[in-house]
C-alpha cells in the first residue's frame, strides 16, 4: 500500500517525508497506456503531488502541477486534493528534454485566491525540478530525492523517495546533519526498490516529532453529475446544434481517460 511519512528530525528543525508511491504509478499507466519515458515523468510528478497534497489542512484545499517541456513538446498535469486523491496525465510525448520547460504550481485552500507559483526548469530531474521551485516560489531550502523504476515489462516496480525542508529556525550544525543524511539515503536507496516503513527506519534515531502517516490513491474526481453540470452551462440549443454536426456530444476526462457521450435524448434529459 502506497504511504507518506511525516516527521521531524534533527532537533525538529527539518521537515522529513518519506514517500512511497509505486501503486499510484501503476494505476496512472494502466490508465494512459503510456511508454515508460512519459510515465516516469508522470510517476515523478504523481509523487510530488502525493507529497504537496499531504500538506494541505483545509476541507476542498487542492493543488496541482503542470510541467511544460521545452519549445512546448508535450506537457504532465497531476491534481491532488485535501483527501490524497491523486490523478495525472500526459499530454504529447513528454520525450525531450525538460530542460527550458517550466513547472507551475497552483494551490486553493478553498477560501482566498490561490497561490500560483512558477518556476523554470534547469535540469531534467523531477526531484532538482522540485527543490528549484520551493527555492524560488516558496523560498524553502529543500532537498528531494525522487525516483521512479520500471521492469521490462513496462510495469512500475518501485516509486517514491524523500523531501526534506530546513525549517526557519535550523542552526549551521542540524543543516550539516541533515545533508549527510540526505546524502547517506541517496547512497543506500537511489535507484533500488523503495519500501517507505524500511527507509524512515533509518532515520529513527534522529526524530524529533511525531510520526504521521496517510495513504495516496489515484482517483479522478470526474462524475456524470459534474459533466452534466458543465454541460447544462452551454444551454440546450448550443448542445443540439453540436449533435446535429457532429451526431452526439464527447466529453473526455484526461485523468482517468474516460469519455461521456451524449445523444440528443441524453441531452434533453440533463434539461
Amino acid at each position: 500500500m502506497d504511504k507518506i511519512l511525516r516527521t521531524l528530525i534533527c532537533g525538529g528543525q527539518v521537515s522529513l517525508a518519506v514517500i512511497e508511491t509505486t501503486e499510484l504509478v501503476n494505476s496512472a499507466v494502466e490508465i494512459h497506456k503510456i511508454p515508460c519515458s512519459a510515465a516516469r515523468i508522470l510517476g515523478g510528478l504523481l509523487t510530488c503531488g502525493a507529497y504537496l497534497a499531504s500538506s494541505l489542512k483545509e476541507d476542498g484545499a487542492s493543488v496541482s502541477l503542470t510541467v511544460k517541456a521545452k519549445n512546448g513538446d508535450g506537457a504532465v498535469s497531476v491534481s491532488a486534493d485535501k483527501n490524497l486523491h491523486i490523478r495525472g496525465y500526459a499530454d504529447g510525448s513528454c520525450e525531450s528534454t525538460l530542460a527550458g520547460g517550466s513547472l507551475t504550481v497552483v494551490r486553493e485552500d478553498g477560501h482566498s485566491q490561490p497561490f500560483v507559483g512558477t518556476c523554470e526548469i534547469f535540469a531534467d530531474g523531477i526531484s532538482d525540478i522540485l527543490d528549484t521551485y520551493f527555492g524560488q516560489s516558496e523560498q524553502i531550502a529543500t532537498a528531494s530525492s525522487i525516483n521512479v523504476l520500471f521492469g521490462e515489462d513496462g510495469k512500475c516496480v518501485s516509486a517514491g523517495g524523500i523531501v526534506m525542508q530546513l525549517l526557519p529556525c535550523a542552526d549551521e550544525d542540524n543543516i550539516v546533519l541533515a545533508g549527510t543524511l540526505f546524502e547517506e539515503f541517496k547512497s543506500n536507496f537511489s535507484d533500488k526498490k523503495f519500501d517507505a516503513q524500511t527507509v524512515i527506519n533509518t532515520f529513527n534515531a534522529y526524530f524529533s516529532g511525531a510520526l504521521t502517516t496517510a495513504f495516496p490513491v489515484y482517483k479522478c474526481n470526474c462524475s456524470e453529475r459534474k459533466i452534466r453540470g458543465v454541460l447544462a452551462s452551454l444551454g440546450k440549443r448550443e448542445l443540439l446544434k453540436i449533435c446535429d454536426e457532429l451526431g452526439e456530444v464527447k466529453v473526455h476526462c484526461h485523468y482517468c481517460n474516460k469519455d461521456y457521450t451524449y445523444n440528443k435524448t441524453r441531452i434533453e434529459e440533463i434539461f
